[in-house]
């Protein structure tokens, strides 16, 4: 006979938040349709101005400020409506510090995901990211996001990067989807540099803008590639950033990509490594597991895979590898040394 088992009062609620967190990313992604965020940062507070500002009901639009509110975006005293902070700082369109790309990426991949199920049975992506046309705003929305959660890393990252290797580095080689983050905070710490940004699906717009708004643009040379045959020139640079590229191929590809990487290291130089990492027994962290999951449904072969695997492709390539380095961000990044 079966025992019974224990309930745990814990469980039905964690599982409400996790089933219904599809229901607070639409909310946001309704809240982006409507540029909620930028008309509270405009000034509108009330119901009746948003709803006027917004072009809906009154009903309609206290239901989903009030969702906001209840989600700790937004705050609420009397019939006024507020940005708390960090929303106001990092959900106000065009704000220097903004993450409203990481929103409209849920939106513009929310098809996608309702097509999971048909996935997992077949194996096979529903769009694959650089492959057709319908992929295009996939891409882009994808290299958006990373390059705003990238930038807000990057200068952590030049803080903790061995201090004895950061005066050597003159020539930089970014490469992944959203790459030019990372590059931009060591050439604004380094006083001559060169940097080469190299994108596999379209050149994140981002990515131009800060350089020309740091006035580095031109030390900066933009170009979509493929990452499975593009020529990264043999020892022509001192630091190589993969920035979520590997991620996007699978194992044999990427431990390619890596040798590449490697070759193109100048003597001493160093390669960089920023992607989304589960533990070796893959089980933890969800955010690095879910992202293995959206690269089930937008690659032939992409997975996130483990520091265990990156550490053999690294030695593989002929490289040493030193260190992760702690950013403050989702996930270490890696390090390695020629």
């Amino acid at each position: 006979m079966a025992s019974e088992k224990t309930a745990d009062a814990r469980f039905a609620p964690a599982l409400l938040e996790d089933v219904w967190g599809a229901w607070k990313a639409q909310a946001l992604a309704s809240a982006s349709d409507l540029e909620v965020f930028a008309h509270l940062a405009a000034g509108k507070r009330t119901v009746g101005q948003l709803a006027a500002a917004t072009r809906t009901t009154p009903r309609g639009i206290r239901g989903l400020l009030d969702a906001l509110v209840a989600m700790r975006y937004l705050g609420k005293r009397g019939d006024q409506y507020n940005l708390r902070p960090p929303a106001d700082a990092y959900l106000v369109p065009g704000a220097s510090m903004s993450l409203w790309p990481v929103v409209e990426t849920a939106r513009a991949w929310w098809s996608d995901w309702a097509r999971l199920t048909e996935v997992v049975r077949s194996g096979k992506p529903c769009v694959a990211l650089g492959n057709v046309p319908a992929s295009a705003e996939r891409g882009d929305k994808l290299a958006a996001a990373l390059f705003s959660l990238s930038r807000d890393a990057a200068p952590a990252a030049v803080k903790t990067f061995p201090p004895r290797r950061l005066p050597g580095i003159r020539d930089i080689l970014e490469i992944g989807p959203g790459a030019g983050a990372w590059s931009l905070a060591f050439a604004k710490a380094l006083p001559e540099f060169r940097v080469t940004v190299l994108d596999p699906v379209r050149v994140c717009p981002l990515a131009r803008q800060a350089a020309v708004a740091a006035g580095l643009a031109a030390r900066y040379t933009f170009r979509a590639g493929d990452l499975r045959r593009e020529d990264l020139s043999v020892e022509s640079f001192d630091l190589v950033i993969c920035s979520y590229a590997l991620s996007l191929l699978g194992p044999a590809e990427a431990r390619d990509l890596t040798r590449r990487c490697a070759a193109a290291l100048k003597p001493g130089g160093s390669l960089l490594i920023a992607e989304f990492l589960p533990n070796d027994v893959r089980s933890d962290p969800p955010l690095a597991l879910l992202y293995g999951l959206s690269l089930l449904l937008h690659t032939e072969q992409g997975d996130a895979y483990t520091l265990r695997e990156y550490r053999a492709w690294i030695r593989d390539a002929g490289l040493h590898f030193s260190q992760t380095i702690e950013v403050g961000a989702f996930s270490p990044l890696i390090l390695g040394t020629k």
